[in-house]
């Protein structure tokens, strides 16, 4: 994929697993990226214990 092609929006990504591992997954996403927005924890449909979270982020320059 070129990167002209991407959007000035940044990546979205949709976290999911238990609430520890989803705050986990996103600070260890933030040391990669630089996050435009995190939403907060919604809970998954069911009986399931799990929460998604959204994040969108962009590529850190290559200065930071």
């Amino acid at each position: 994929m070129a990167a002209e092609g991407m959007s000035a929006a940044g990546l979205r990504i949709r976290l999911v697993g238990l609430p520890d591992e989803v705050l986990a997954g996103a600070q260890i996403l933030a040391e990669a990226f630089d996050p435009i927005e995190v939403s907060s924890d919604y809970p998954c449909r069911g009986a399931s214990r799990n929460v998604r979270a959204y994040l969108q982020v962009r590529l850190k320059s290559p200065g930071k």
